[in-house]
């Protein structure tokens, strides 16, 4: 997932600086998802509505001054309501 997020933010594969960052962010998403009612099953399938929410989460942290990242946080926000309604195996 950490390569797909990478490309999804514009950071070329061969930069690695950013990349502790981004799996810190990660996984905070990832737990945000559970506290939020996600179940761990779905959260951890990382089907790509699960990656998408993680992407945004990232998009949202990577640059706390970005004049987007409100509005990265409030797909991200949306996309997990509609995750937390999601059954599992489904």
């Amino acid at each position: 997932m950490l390569q797909l997020i990478k490309t999804r933010c514009g950071i070329a594969e061969l930069i690695t600086i950013y990349d502790e960052d981004i799996l810190s962010y990660m996984a905070d998403a990832k737990a945000d998802m559970m506290d939020s009612g996600v179940p761990e099953s779905i959260v951890e399938s990382e089907i790509p509505a699960v990656v998408t929410a993680v992407t945004l989460y990232v998009k949202a942290n990577m640059e706390e001054d970005r004049a987007d990242a409100e509005q990265y946080m409030e797909l991200y926000r949306s996309k997990v309501f509609r995750l937390a309604l999601k059954e599992e195996g489904v």
